[in-house]
């Protein structure tokens, strides 16, 4: 066994903790306490977690408060198998990684395998999706390939977040204000207020984050990795009746934050990689904004329930840096890459009533995107642009129906097919502006792919769900959108990836519903897997390649008492690329969370106590498996201490993250030797938040 493979000490004495902490015997000996039931919609309708043949996380509002989660960066520790941090250039940008498949560029042609879901609209672009978790009912993660009910780009998995809804009987308000470390400063307001009475409510939230930045420019003294960012929702939701509602939603972000940049690691004088060099020649750009309207209509009547919903949304990103890390050459560096992108999305499903033996969803999805970016990378010398115009669009039917055998069985199986064009016109002005005759390039590329989904599960007691399944999915395939010359744009193309992904899982409620243990086994195949390579010129290209991934998960909550609750995931993943010594990025051999929160009744309100412990094992973050900038093994720890008055109007806590100070790596590159660029970009270090919060 390799040492990438072997379990590490400390990972094996957490794992231990974790079993043992939520044994019978340890809950034995403590007072009543039980775990809430958790509803979730993952199969497009409400349904008890534990009875869904899925591997689902579910965190609810009150989840993300009592662990003082602000971003959705913050809920990685939660998932099993799950890595996410910040893109390189933007703050809201998401690097997401899931069971060994994920994207960590933002550029247009990589589409991302882990669907993401705002309030159900499918988000075609992460640039700007790591969004601000406030005012969030819930969210759900769900594991493994969507490619039935979620379809493109959900090969490995989905992400849904779902938004308070407005009220329509009861008046709320809540707003909060938060100091912190680098001069942090957020607040938060949200006001929801029926405006008829029992049928026609409003709800607005507003958000802000910014702070001084954690990187130091050591010449100029410029802060990096400083955080600015406004952002506004609204609903309106209008239920005329039982049988029909309809809510109207928008949203707009503002990410002016500088841009995250990276610290050369060869040539470091102060031996400090929170500090870094830039060219004096070099304009940092972040912009990020943004903003989309969407419209969702519920109808119960009839023999079926009918859901729509309509989305338009458009993206305006602009970035530009350097990324050599030294001021004295401009070897990489970023001179503009600026994206417009629109997406029109369309979805319309139908469910059964709930009366019938059957269970079963039928739909269809419809998208059109385009996507227009301007593209100059810099090598040493005045760097040309290159412009690509790309539209997409796609179609897809789909439905799943799950056939009760018996009171105890029940099989399920599913159908999505899907048909996607993508065209595109790239064309290049020279250095001093002027069109490059010999840059000329129009292609289309089509995909027709069938998806399926086969599961079967058995309640073996009123408290135990055992499932297996079998599923595909697949991520759009595309033209190299880094290329700087035709060759690239079409040596870089690459066909759709396929994913089969094979499971079998328990999920359990024991001990009087005072233990949940949910544990799963998955394999998963993936051909022509898709992965960024950095060139030797510096440029992103990418290669196709077959790899297989397997391991376990454990999900475990503990009601010890009434007043402490036990947390903890456990995931381990092995990975093999077909005929290569590389190994897959982000596929960590273990993670492991163990969380606690504890309730302390006081004279005028409560104290509640939480924190976690969090383990990931060693592991690559790029596709060259450079030795340089391979994260180490490391823990990190979070803690905090809140006050609750006794009449639930005031809250105040504070909160701690990365209390060791643990550093590592969530990118590099080492292009050249070093020649080119040789950066490491920063994890976030340690820092503390002191939150003020009034509810009515």
């Amino acid at each position: 066994m390799s040492d990438r493979n072997r379990l590490p000490a400390g990972a094996a004495v957490l794992a231990s903790v974790v079993g043992a902490l939520a044994g019978p015997a340890a809950l034995a000996q403590q007072g009543a306490g039980v775990l809430e039931e958790i509803v979730v919609t993952a199969q497009k309708r409400a349904e008890d977690l534990q009875t869904v043949p899925i591997a689902v996380t579910a965190l609810s509002g009150g989840d993300l408060a009592a662990n003082g989660i602000v971003n959705l960066q913050q809920i990685r520790g939660f998932v099993p198998n799950f890595t996410l941090d910040e893109a390189l250039g933007s703050v809201t940008t998401p690097k997401m990684f899931m069971r060994g498949l994920g994207v960590d560029n933002q550029v247009f042609s990589f589409e991302t395998p882990i669907g993401l879901y705002v309030d159900g609209v499918y988000m075609a672009r992460v640039t700007g999706a790591m969004i601000d978790v406030f005012d969030v009912e819930r969210i759900e993660v769900l594991r493994g390939p969507q490619g039935t009910l979620y379809g493109r780009n959900s090969s490995v998995g989905a992400i849904r977040i779902l938004t308070q809804p407005a009220p329509l009987d009861e008046t709320e308000f809540k707003a909060d204000l938060t100091i912190g470390s680098k001069n942090q400063r957020n607040a938060r307001l949200v006001f929801g207020a029926p405006l008829v009475d029992g049928k026609f409510g409003a709800r607005f939230a507003f958000n802000t984050r910014n702070n001084d930045g954690w990187q130091r420019e050591v010449t100029t003294g410029r802060r990096a990795q400083a955080e600015d960012i406004n952002a506004f929702r609204a609903a309106l939701r209008y239920v005329p009746n039982e049988n029909l509602e309809l809510t109207l939603r928008g949203d707009y972000m503002r990410d002016h934050s500088a841009t995250r940049s990276g610290s050369n690691f060869r040539i470091n004088p102060d031996n400090d990689l929170y500090t870094f060099e830039e060219s004096p020649a070099s304009t940092p750009i972040n912009e990020v904004e943004p903003w989309g309207l969407s419209a969702t209509l519920d109808w119960s009547g009839g023999a079926f329930n009918l859901t729509s919903i309509t989305a338009y949304r458009e993206l305006k990103y602009r970035n530009a840096g350097d990324v050599d890390g030294r001021a004295d050459v401009r070897s990489f560096e970023v001179d503009r890459q600026d994206l417009d992108q629109w997406q029109l999305t369309q979805e319309i499903f139908l469910t059964d009533k709930g009366d019938g033996p059957l269970k079963w969803v039928a739909g269809a999805f419809f998208l059109r995107e385009h996507n227009e970016f301007h593209w100059a990378l810099r090598i040493f010398a005045p760097p040309p642009t290159q412009h690509f115009d790309q539209d997409t669009d796609s179609y897809a039917p789909y439905a799943q129906v799950t056939w009760p055998v018996n009171d105890r069985l029940s099989l399920t199986g599913g159908l999505r097919y899907t048909y996607e064009k993508k065209e595109i016109d790239v064309t290049q002005n020279l250095a001093d502006g002027t069109p490059n005759p010999a840059f000329n390039f129009t292609g289309t590329k089509k995909a027709e792919k069938t998806n399926y989904r086969l599961a079967v599960d058995f309640k073996a007691t009123d408290a135990t769900m055992m499932y297996a399944s079998a599923g595909t999915g697949f991520r759009s395939g595309g033209f190299n959108g880094s290329a700087r010359d035709v060759a690239s744009v079409l040596g870089g193309s690459f066909g759709p990836e396929d994913a089969t992904m094979y499971e079998a899982g328990i999920k359990s409620d024991l001990l009087d519903r005072r233990l949940r243990l949910n544990l799963g086994y998955f394999y998963s195949d993936y051909e022509n897997l898709q992965q960024a390579v950095v060139r030797s010129d510096g440029t992103i290209s990418t290669s196709n390649v077959n790899a297989t991934v397997h391991g376990l998960e454990l999900e475990m909550q503990a009601a010890l008492s009434e007043r402490w609750q036990l947390s903890g995931t456990l995931g381990t993943m092995h990975d093999d690329i077909e005929d290569s010594l590389l190994e897959l990025k982000q596929t960590p051999a273990l993670q492991a969370r163990l969380g606690t929160t504890y309730r302390v009744p006081l004279a005028k309100g409560a104290l509640r106590l939480g924190g976690d412990v969090s383990y990931s094992s060693k592991h690559h973050n790029n596709s060259e498996n450079y030795a340089a900038t391979l994260v180490d093994s490391h823990y990190l720890v979070n803690a905090n201490v809140a006050w609750e008055s006794a009449d639930g109007h005031w809250t105040t806590m504070l909160a701690g993250y990365n209390l060791t100070d643990e550093f590592y790596p969530i990118h590099g590159f080492d292009i050249a030797g070093g020649f080119i660029s040789s950066v490491l970009f920063t994890n976030t270090p340690r820092r503390w938040a002191f939150t003020v919060e009034y509810r009515m």
